[in-house]
């Protein structure tokens, strides 16, 4: 139909005295068409005959009214009413829309380089954006899955009580439903087959109706239900239900031997319940048996969460805890410190959970943050080179006769086109994102391993598309105002934008460099900190080594002599396994993140009545050979042996570190040190090169002064009793699955109630320490490393640009007798000078902003010269390749070509 009424032979007649450059003038005439053939089916639609539609095509084109307004698309019946809001003719706006979209999608297909570049740009920054929104969501932002979660407190600062103190708090309180809960309670679940090892809490009768959570199915714990008598009962997870009960009802009232006791099943909990983290697999009531005063105030000190009652604020809850803190002292059966528990406060409880993340996750937040504003400024100054090509086809559509508003708005409506489909992009690439960010949060930390991308992310991943639309696309759309049309219709755009525009896009580009030097100084500084943490000696060799754990249940060990029995019988015949060099048990590891601790006395170091209570050691229970399977030095006297026994004089070995804090100067060999609820000395044999026994970075807890080595056979723990569960440690060069078999056929045989669990080397144990160390310093080294790519690519662009306007200069200077290395430095300094700049605020807002980083630093300085220096080599490296093959094309230039330009 268009052939038919030469709708192109008209256009292009009515442009012969504009002379546009034939590209331009093709582009013009296919969108003027394309409007001239939609007003043609309009009128067919509404009844006109052929004649008449033709007639009234060229009647839009004759009275301007089309060229006049950009072009616009509008609904035309011809009837002569006015147009009245609300009516089909005063809903032009959604043709106009309509129209727009149809020729940014259009201008898009013509530039896919352009495109593509731009999008992905975008996918990166709101991607990145959306999946950290995501992670904040669900950690910082989404209530706990309690009722009125804004109620639950929890008790910090030494906020942690025994089960008389929690008592006292319930009975005395006034403003809260006070409840305690014991986290990481290992027991077995024996018998109806393989013995299991799990991971429980012990909790106070009341704890799930502080909370709010009732009975799936059966009951949860009642009044008294924490008694002696009444507490052998018991709680399933849902995961421990399907898994170990087939997700059989009837597992609810039944007898299950959960750590040698027999607990009936009261209920089982739904499957979104993980407290007090998704680790949980039972709860048991606590026992309160006051008749015991060891366990009732000495023993099993927890943490306390509460319910504020009705009408009671946060504030008055703090001032009664410190108040019944002070008050409590008094009911201790031993001496305590004046100060002991005096700072407790509460907290809101999800403020607590996350007070180790939202320092780490703030900081994500920012540098993705950064991406985003550079992908911006990438997009920004792509626009901006494009709309520089485009300033004949705005300035022909203005001499036509169209507003200059009609033009904005066409250029924002691709700009925001430009970032919805980014954001799109952006959307599938959040998933892997939010995986990606998983990795530095805690493992097993609850209702954090499930980031499901709620209705709230969508809306937040297109609320930043519609925002940073309109950021990036405001000052392209703006270039639309201003200009002089008959310079730019004379020249045909060339070097027709202003310098003030072109300053612009250079500063576009400092900010841009800026911005990746911040994120490259970060992620600089932590991988310099995780290679220093990577050089640590960890003070022991974990090449060849497998560990397992070995859990027979604590009342085995009520007969001391039976567990000395049941470790001595492995450890010989585990030697006979094939690949097992040799063989050691302790009932902790190293690097594992488990801390036992026994309060001691010190022979001549008496501690300070004002003091809360006894220090605490670090307190090791080893086999014979665990130094020298471990490769940990003996630096004075000697290690522990096999004639260090039950019966033996009690002996000990002290890390190197406690004999320097508490003896410098001496021989620390044959002093003395005893748990404060013991009366036997316990003599110094040796002295044990450091380990890191918490993690590499050596951030033990203050409150940990010092660390001892007891024989297995003279051990004791805090509860008084020797530890049942041990880690098997083997040499082995052997696989580790043959090994890990045969040594839980070898415990089977010695006890089928016993299981091997936790099966791993320590080489992987070196590993995980570092996990969140390493997970931050890759995120922000992907992070940094985006950004570099972004204004790598922003430096070309710009100078790459500001070459092909410079074309007829160029060719003036060569033609004038300037020789090609002269012209190729001109352009290759044109990048350096824009990096240069950039580099040099960045490094100055690094110098302020990375001073945030350094609670994740180990031995690195957040002014680290090394890391500088690198980052500005890099940044140097960076401008010379984006400034080579701009500057390369100027070089080679035809002189002749180039003065033809004009």
């Amino acid at each position: 139909m268009r052939e038919s009424y030469r709708w192109r032979e008209e256009i292009r007649r009515r442009l012969e005295g504009l002379a546009p450059a034939p590209a331009r003038e093709a582009e013009i005439i296919e969108e003027v068409a394309d409007h001239l053939e939609d007003d043609y089916q309009r009128a067919t639609a509404c009844g006109a005959s052929e004649a008449e539609a033709v007639e009234r095509a060229f009647a839009s084109l004759d009275d301007g009214r089309l060229l006049a307004e950009g072009l616009r698309s509008v609904e035309r019946c011809m009837s002569p009413e006015p147009i009245v809001p609300g009516t089909a003719r005063g809903r032009n706006w959604l043709a106009d829309l309509w129209q727009d979209l149809r020729y940014a999608t259009r201008m898009f297909r013509k530039n896919p380089g352009f495109t593509a570049l731009a999008v992905l740009s975008l996918a990166l920054g709101i991607g990145g954006n959306a999946a950290m929104f995501n992670v904040l969501s669900a950690v910082l932002i989404r209530p706990l899955p309690y009722p009125e979660p804004d109620r639950l407190v929890e008790a910090v600062n030494t906020g942690y009580y025994p089960p008389g103190g929690l008592v006292a708090l319930e009975r005395q309180s006034r403003t809260m439903d006070v409840a305690g809960f014991l986290p990481g309670v290992d027991l077995n679940l024996t018998g109806g087959g393989e013995a299991w090892r799990l991971t429980g809490s012990t909790v106070s009768a009341n704890l799930f109706g502080v909370l709010g959570i009732g009975a799936e199915s059966g009951r949860v714990f009642r009044d008294g239900d924490d008694q002696p008598g009444k507490d052998n009962l018991v709680i399933l997870s849902h995961a421990l239900w399907q898994d170990r009960f087939g997700g059989d009802w009837g597992a609810i009232g039944r007898m299950v031997n959960l750590g040698g006791v027999d607990r009936q099943v009261v209920d089982i909990m739904p499957a979104r319940f993980a407290f007090p983290d998704a680790a949980t697999r039972f709860w048991i009531p606590l026992r309160l048996d006051p008749r015991d005063q060891s366990a009732y105030w000495a023993q099993r000190f927890m943490p306390v969460i509460a319910r504020l009652r009705g009408g009671a604020t946060l504030e008055q809850a703090q001032h009664e805890i410190q108040s019944l803190s002070r008050q409590m002292i008094g009911l201790y059966p031993y001496p305590m410190g004046r100060d002991f528990n005096a700072q407790s406060t509460v907290i809101p409880l999800q403020e607590f959970l996350v007070t180790n993340l939202r320092g780490r996750l703030i900081v994500l937040q920012c540098a993705i943050g950064l991406v985003l504003l550079i992908a911006c400024a990438n997009v920004a100054n792509l626009l901006l080179a494009r709309a520089s090509s485009r300033q004949k086809e705005m300035a022909l559509r203005t001499a036509l006769g169209a507003e200059r508003s009609r033009i904005v708005r066409q250029l924002l409506t691709e700009s925001l086109m430009l970032a919805v489909i980014g954001g799109a992009g952006g959307m599938a690439l959040a998933g892997w994102g939010a995986a990606a960010l998983k990795v530095v949060l805690p493992a097993g930390a609850a209702g954090w391993s499930d980031f499901k991308f709620g209705w709230q992310v969508l809306v937040f991943a297109g609320g930043l598309s519609v925002l940073t639309g309109l950021g990036f696309g405001l000052a392209p759309a703006l270039t639309a105002f201003g200009q002089d049309l008959a310079g730019v219709i004379k020249t045909g755009g060339q070097r027709s934008m202003g310098a003030g525009k072109a300053r612009f896009r250079s500063a576009l580009i400092v900010a841009e460099v800026a911005l990746a030097v911040v994120l490259s100084v970060g992620a600089g500084l932590l991988m310099r900190s995780l290679w220093r943490l990577a050089q640590v000696n960890p003070g022991f060799q974990p090449q060849h080594i497998l560990t397992l754990r070995v859990s027979p249940d604590q009342s085995l060990c009520r007969e001391r002599s039976r567990c000395i029995a049941l470790y001595d019988e492995l450890l010989r015949r585990a030697h006979e396994i094939a690949g097992i060099h040799a063989a050691a048990a302790a009932n902790t590891l190293p690097l594992s993140g488990n801390v036992p601790t026994i309060p001691v006395v010190v022979e001549g170091h008496p501690y300070a009545p004002s003091e809360r209570t006894a220090p605490l050691f670090w307190a090791g229970a080893v086999t014979p050979g665990y130094f020298r399977l471990m490769h940990i030095p003996i630096l004075a006297g000697r290690g522990l042996t096999a004639g260090d026994g039950e019966k033996s004089a009690p002996v000990i070995v002290v890390s190197a570190a406690t004999a320097r804090r508490y003896w410098p100067g001496e021989n620390p060999i044959g002093k003395h040190i005893r748990p404060v609820f013991q009366d036997a000395w316990r003599t110094v044999v040796g002295v044990a090169g450091d380990v890191r026994q918490y993690d590499l970075a050596n951030r033990a807890p203050d409150f940990i002064p010092g660390a001892i080595y007891m024989p297995y056979s003279q051990s004791v723990e805090s509860d008084r009793q020797m530890p049942a569960a041990m880690t098997l440690i083997v040499a082995t060069g052997a696989e580790a699955a043959d090994v890990a078999n045969g040594i839980r056929k070898l415990v089977g045989d010695l006890n089928p109630n016993v299981p091997v669990s936790e099966v791993r080397t320590m080489e992987s144990l070196v590993e995980n320490s570092t996990q969140q160390s390493r997970s931050m310093a890759w995120l922000f080294a992907s992070f940094a490393g985006v950004a570099l790519l972004l204004a790598a690519v922003g430096a070309y662009g710009v100078v790459s640009w500001s070459t092909a306007q410079r074309t007829f200069e160029i060719g003036m200077r060569v033609a004038l007798g300037a020789s090609r290395r002269s012209v190729f430095r001109l352009v290759l300094g044109q990048s350096l000078r824009l990096v240069t700049a950039g580099l040099a605020v960045g490094v100055v807002a690094s110098l302020a902003l990375t001073r945030t980083l350094a609670a994740f630093l180990y031995a690195t300085a957040s002014w680290d010269a090394f890391t500088f220096s690198s980052v500005s080599a890099l940044l140097v490296a960076v401008a010379l390749l984006a400034g080579f093959f701009p500057a390369r094309r100027a070089a080679s230039l035809d002189p002749l070509r180039a003065l033809r330009i004009e």
